[in-house]
């Protein structure tokens, strides 16, 4: 592992723990990680093994990655920019022109909507498949088609990248701009990027664990329409120290960009969060969603955390703002947090034993290596391809107001079939009891479907939200 100085300095220990390094990353299996330390006006940057499994090809302190869940502190942030200057106020009503059926009718606030506690569902498929390139395009064209799950606007934490994604509509109301370039200003003084890189610029590729303990390089990743608003930032690991010090300080590059008010603001727990959970490290003892941040404690002191997911590639930040240090780790391959565990997951056991270290507590390589082999993401669903020849009267093109258009199309050699929605597809499968399904890479669980008749096919995106009727269509 490479241990590169920026500027500031390298932080006191980070050369020394290049080896320990580099042994969690064989011992996790992972084939490339960049960790970005800062510590009080200090920061360095480690690189380690490949971008790209099938040529090898290392990963440097610029190969760029996407921020994934890891863009909503940004958001969180700009928001808060907005309300300092008098635009909106964290609890003024939104939303009651463009509300899906079942909110509150008085509208959403902005707490609600960036601390999970809106009732809106996630509608990650909505997300990633839709056409959409803004969130007012959603706002005004598809939530009057969808509905809520769950009571809005309570306490219950339902974790929602569509709330998000009404928040970003929000700032774009309240400000008078296009969300693509109040995120452009705002990155402007940071590091991140918004667009999908350009296909000769160091990208990392997502690698998928393969057979015989190998990988297959599934390339780099495209964040189309809605998902590109709100996870669509990129950075590397040597852009991620400005962005560490924005975190810690709310400094850009030319100035102060939130003070210390806004900041803790944003990192006041709001909604009460899972104490044990998928989404959050074992070792940390969580307090609640704030905004942008899971806020918790780690050896008594405050920590806030983020992970993110866009595919295979994986990141986890971890801020502790008393102790004035922040952790970024990307990785190109990875597992879940392990609730309960120590050991937890890949990128704990490089943060934390990063934070450990510049603590000058007792950094335990031993309590960071996986129990046995890591353990992986879930293989595919069960159940047999579906044969297009017993599905001829469910083959075709089916609309809905909200969600657009899907497709059900024989696969490449005839023997199979394909669920397509925009840039989104999975092969369709009939489990047990004869129930169409297939898997997406856009959603951890099954996306169910059925035909009505001769004309119409429910589809069940999600587990969060009910089935939805599309109407067939002459294409």
């Amino acid at each position: 592992m490479r241990a590169l100085s920026v500027p500031g300095g390298p932080a006191p220990g980070v050369d020394r723990l290049a080896e320990d390094l580099a042994a969690l990353r064989s011992a996790w299996r992972v084939p490339g990680v960049g960790v970005t330390v800062v510590h009080g006006d200090e920061a360095a940057v480690l690189v380690d093994g490949a971008r790209e499994v099938m040529t090898g090809a290392p990963l440097t302190p610029r190969t760029l990655f996407p921020l994934g869940s890891l863009t909503k502190s940004l958001i969180a942030a700009l928001i808060a920019g907005l309300v300092d200057r008098g635009a909106t106020g964290w609890e003024t009503r939104h939303l009651t022109a463009v509300l899906p059926h079942g909110a509150p009718p008085d509208g959403y606030t902005l707490t609600q909507l960036l601390t999970h506690a809106s009732g809106l569902p996630t509608y990650d498929m909505l997300l990633a498949g839709c056409a959409d390139t803004s969130p007012g395009e959603a706002a005004r064209g598809r939530l009057p088609h969808l509905v809520t799950v769950h009571p809005p606007g309570g306490a219950r934490f339902s974790y929602s990248d569509l709330a998000y994604l009404m928040a970003c509509h929000v700032a774009e109301e309240t400000a008078g701009r296009p969300w693509h370039r109040l995120t452009a200003d705002f990155l402007a003084d940071l590091a991140g990027r918004g667009t999908q890189p350009g296909p000769a610029e160091d990208v990392a590729h997502a690698c998928e664990p393969g057979p015989e303990q190998g990988f297959t390089d599934t390339g780099p990743p495209r964040l189309p329409g809605l998902s590109a608003a709100i996870s669509g930032v990129w950075a590397s690991a040597e852009d991620m120290v400005t962005l560490l010090r924005f975190h810690l300080y709310g400094d850009g590059r030319r100035g102060r960009l939130l003070d210390h008010r806004s900041l803790e603001h944003l990192r006041i727990p709001r909604t009460p969060a899972p104490t044990t959970s998928a989404n959050h490290p074992a070792c940390v003892t969580a307090e609640g969603y704030g905004h942008g941040w899971l806020v918790g404690r780690y050896q008594g002191d405050r920590v806030l955390v983020h992970s993110s997911s866009v595919g295979a590639l994986r990141g986890m930040t971890v801020v502790l703002p008393e102790r004035q240090v922040a952790v970024n780790v990307f990785c190109n391959s990875g597992v879940r947090h392990s609730p309960g565990r120590l050991h937890c997951c890949f990128r704990c056991a490089v943060a934390f034993s990063l934070v450990d270290a510049l603590s000058g507590g007792q950094n335990d390589l031993a309590c960071r290596l996986p129990a046995g082999e890591p353990e992986r993401m879930a293989g595919p669903a069960p159940g047999q391809p579906a044969d297009p020849r017993t599905l001829p009267g469910l083959v075709g093109a089916y609309h809905h107001p909200g969600f657009g258009s899907v497709r059900l199309v024989p696969d490449a050699h005839g023997t199979g079939a394909l669920f397509r929605y925009g840039p989104v597809e999975g092969p369709v499968r009939r489990d047990a009891r004869g129930t169409l399904f297939t898997t997406c890479p856009a959603v951890p669980g099954p996306v169910a479907i059925s035909q009505v008749g001769t004309d119409r096919v429910v589809v069940r995106m999600e587990r969060a939200v009910p089935a939805f009727e599309f109407t067939r269509t002459a294409d």
